[in-house]
């Protein structure tokens, strides 16, 4: 039996090749292309004689949900596996919604990712373990519940304004500002301002 041939989409040469490894491991995957960009994946016949995709949402020149998107108008049927460090439970949805087959995060690739690759050959399912029971599908668009002031500052963060700009904006104190942040970021299951601005993109917040 032929391995499936498989291709990774990651700006990174060294992570790509490190998965390259871990995929071609049990001779049972083959990775026959490399992209580093939305715009290479999606050139066309980039996915040519391709069976499974492995992609990850942060690409420099836009975002891996972009891809999703268009694969789903140029290659509906084509398995997605997303791998990557973005793990909160609202960008596995987000992804899963939009089509992907497998949902990964790159802190157990190792364990996960040929069990994961297995499921989508297979146009099956397949979440993190660790965001499994986190996961409701039927809560894709519902915030968590944000006082006003958070989501006051929620928005302003993931528009790019600084903690002084919006402290400054708001009339509050730099320190009320960073309270606010943390109790967002812990609500909304975000690490950094990057999650914060792909979680209010999804739910119309910002452009």
């Amino acid at each position: 039996m032929f391995p499936t041939p498989i291709a990774i989409c990651d700006d990174h040469p060294i992570v790509r090749e490190g998965f390259r490894q871990l995929i071609e491991a049990d001779g049972r995957h083959r990775v026959v292309r490399e992209f580093g960009s939305v715009r290479e994946v999606l050139a066309p016949d980039a996915l040519a004689g391709i069976e499974l995709l492995v992609l990850d949402l942060s690409l420099p020149d836009g975002d891996g949900l972009s891809v999703l998107d268009a694969l789903h108008e140029r290659h509906a049927n084509l398995p997605v596996v997303v791998l990557t460090m973005h793990d909160a439970p609202a960008f596995a949805r987000d992804a899963l919604l939009r089509g992907a087959c497998g949902f990964v995060s790159k802190r157990a690739a190792a364990e996960e990712l040929p069990e994961a690759l297995s499921a989508a050959a297979r146009h099956e399912r397949y979440v993190s373990r660790a965001l499994e029971n986190r996961l409701d599908m039927s809560a894709t668009r519902q915030l968590p519940t944000l006082t006003a002031r958070e989501h006051e500052v929620f928005v302003r963060l993931a528009r790019g304004e600084g903690p002084h700009e919006i402290a400054e904006a708001l009339g509050i104190v730099l320190k009320t500002v960073y309270v606010h942040r943390a109790s967002v970021m812990q609500k909304l299951e975000a690490r950094s301002e990057v999650d914060l601005y792909r979680i209010a993109r999804w739910h119309g917040l910002v452009e």
